[in-house]
């Protein structure tokens, strides 16, 4: 009897995780849509265009997420939240993911019970100044008051690298990223500091660009990718798969305008990743054409990222790190078998 029960009770703990993790993903069919958690504004990542709609970097990996769970990229209800909101939302439930620029950090990783998924996005910081101060260094900044977004990593890198070098500055905290831009434009800032494409955005929309100047230094190094909450496995392998289904497929030379073509291809790796052959989908709660869903929805990584940040933005950000790694970038995938 005594080997019944503890054969009964190793039975239901094996069984505990099976359940947890099959929860935000059934929850998320139930309510038929995903709550996707972007940034408030940021021009190129997350931002409502002239027709009311959200576009962005950010933005298509929220309706690749959609096209990965339902097949189709549109059920998604965007949720815009200010940086230092950004983990409450997604702790709380208010969002399911989490697709805004936020930093992936040690600190953040193990003590705030969230998980980062693989980075979608590699930049650096680095500081912006008006032109007539004759700023050429960093170091010619002492004394400069530089606003920061209040919360961010950010504040604390300048803290340190300030620290570091003998120089002193005056933090003016700025609750949300749009104030941050139009408070440094007016002029009660004499720098603001973020990460070097964001630095390159706000300055494309300021009246006068060319009266602004951006620093050659790179103070910290900036890993950002999507967020979700502890606890639940098969979500976070959703949304993690998701981005390497996205890498994958620029990998493959599968696009938007050629994936159902490709459909009919002979190679096995291709065949196995769109669903042609195999049951990968089946086995994470998906359909197995899931990743044929996400291409046809938002296109690979390259074609995202050239939308909105690079070729065929107003933005022309190149690819640098964010390109493949057989092309000198950083971005690879794991074999999909």
């Amino acid at each position: 009897m005594r080997s019944k029960i503890l054969g009964l009770a190793g039975g239901m703990m094996l069984a505990l995780p099976m359940t947890a993790q099959a929860d935000m993903l059934e929850t998320v069919k139930s309510a038929g849509i995903i709550k996707c958690g972007v940034s408030d504004d940021l021009p190129g990542f997350s931002f409502l265009n002239d027709k009311g709609a959200w576009t962005g970097f950010d933005v298509d990996y929220c309706k690749a997420f959609s096209a990965a769970v339902f097949g189709t990229g549109d059920k998604v209800k965007f949720t815009p939240i200010a940086f230092n909101q950004s983990f409450t939302a997604l702790q709380s439930g208010e969002v399911d993911v989490l697709s805004r620029s936020v930093t992936y950090t040690i600190s953040r990783d193990t003590q705030l019970k969230v998980n980062f998924t693989p980075p979608n996005f590699y930049t650096g910081q680095s500081f912006m100044t008006h032109k007539e101060l004759g700023a050429k260094s960093v170091k010619d900044l002492d004394g400069a008051a530089i606003c920061v977004l209040a919360g961010s990593v950010t504040e604390r890198y300048i803290a340190d690298y300030f620290r570091a070098n003998n120089i002193k500055f005056k933090p003016i905290a700025i609750e949300q990223t749009s104030q941050v831009q139009s408070v440094y434009e007016s002029g009660r800032c004499d720098a603001m500091s973020h990460e070097t494409p964001s630095l390159a955005i706000a300055r494309s929309r300021f009246k006068n660009p060319d009266a602004h100047v951006i620093l050659p230094e790179v103070i910290a190094k900036s890993y950002e990718a999507p967020l979700v909450r502890e606890g639940d496995d098969r979500w976070n392998d959703i949304i993690r798969w998701t981005h390497f289904a996205l890498v994958t497929a620029e990998e493959l030379g599968i696009t938007q305008k050629n994936v159902e073509e490709k459909l009919k291809s002979s190679d096995p790796v291709v065949r196995t990743f769109l669903g042609v052959d195999g049951d990968i989908g089946e086995k994470m709660g998906l359909a197995n054409n899931w990743t044929v869903n996400v291409i046809k929805a938002v296109g690979n990584y390259g074609e995202i990222y050239n939308r909105h940040l690079g070729s065929d933005s107003s933005l022309k950000i190149e690819r640098g790190m964010n390109d493949l790694y057989e092309r000198g970038g950083l971005l690879y995938a794991p074999s999909w078998r």
